[in-house]
């Protein structure tokens, strides 16, 4: 079992920066020389607090421009072709201008609703759908030239995890399997059976990452093959881990239940240990990686910046 090095040097202290934005963050996107915000409360939101995306400029530390409205109960979000694109529970994949913070389309696939995670990558959105309102689960391929869907993979089980690394569309499927998707072809390239229900991957040319948030595993599979190389228990479990200077980031699942749980973990991808522990003063449902920094959405109404030193 790997060991927990709970420690955070006082050089990281000093590179924390807080930020407060209005409402409750929940989900961060880093792109188009921004960092995104999405706010919503622990539940659905009414009309009455709608949800939102705010803008950080990550040269200055603040919240630029006005926040945002979304339509409908936002999800998650992807930065990406000149805007970040948001989804929402009913069913619409929605885009804003990253200049100007403007709703530019409002992207519907009827009867495929589009599901909880989106990404970019290839030149292409991609979303997984896993609404229980659709027959199946898919991933929806979106070309932001023209707002429209130009092609869709069928037939899978609940795909909520969904990246795009090593040239190709990867998807941690809830019902079990790590799948390695074609972006031309649309084709399932490779597939690897799980005995978990994942929460996050991440593809790097070198790994594919997998989180196994219920029983605090972290594994390694082959980013050309999707076979399993190592599979590694935890003192915490991931959730939706991100990689930056030289590390593997995530917040702590446990964040997701009814117990505080600030806690922010670095792992060594070559040792798969977890070698630093930030603590941010609330819990952090997901977190990211951009502009040399980890940011994370402190449920309080804060989002941290920390800038650690690259891994030697």
């Amino acid at each position: 079992m790997g060991g927990e090095q709970s420690v955070t040097t006082a050089r990281e202290r000093a590179a924390n920066v807080r930020i407060h934005v209005p409402g409750h963050p929940f989900r961060l996107a880093a792109g188009e020389g921004l960092v995104w915000v999405l706010n919503r409360a622990p539940r659905p939101c009414p009309p009455s607090r709608p949800c939102t995306v705010t803008r950080i400029d990550p040269r200055a530390n603040r919240v630029v421009g006005k926040p945002t409205r979304l339509p409908a109960d936002g999800w998650d979000l992807a930065a990406g072709f000149g805007s970040v694109w948001a989804t929402q529970f009913d069913g619409r994949l929605i885009r804003i201008d990253a200049r100007t913070g403007a709703i530019t389309a409002r992207i519907s696939a009827r009867p495929i609703y589009f599901g909880s995670g989106v990404t970019v990558g290839g030149g292409f959105v991609w979303t997984g759908n896993d609404d229980e309102r659709n027959a199946r689960g898919s991933v929806s391929k979106i070309d932001p030239d023209t707002n429209r869907v130009v092609g869709n993979v069928t037939g899978l089980g609940s795909p909520q995890s969904i990246t795009y690394g090593a040239g190709a569309v990867w998807v941690a499927d809830h019902a079990g399997w790590l799948l390695k998707i074609d972006p031309t072809t649309l084709d399932v390239v490779a597939r690897q059976r799980l005995d978990f229900g994942a929460h996050g991957v991440v593809a790097t040319n070198e790994a594919v990452y997998v989180a196994d948030a219920h029983e605090n595993r972290l594994l390694e599979a082959d980013p050309k093959t999707a076979k399993v190389r190592r599979i590694v228990e935890l003192p915490v479990g991931l959730i939706y881990p991100t990689v930056g200077a030289g590390m593997l980031w995530s917040s702590s699942a446990a964040a997701w239940g009814n117990v505080r749980d600030d806690r922010v973990i670095a792992v060594d991808p070559e040792t798969l240990k977890i070698v630093r522990t930030l603590h941010l003063g609330g819990n952090v449902p997901a977190i990211t990686f951009g502009f040399g920094s980890v940011w994370a959405p402190v449920r309080t109404g804060w989002v941290v910046r920390t800038t650690p030193s690259a891994k030697s």
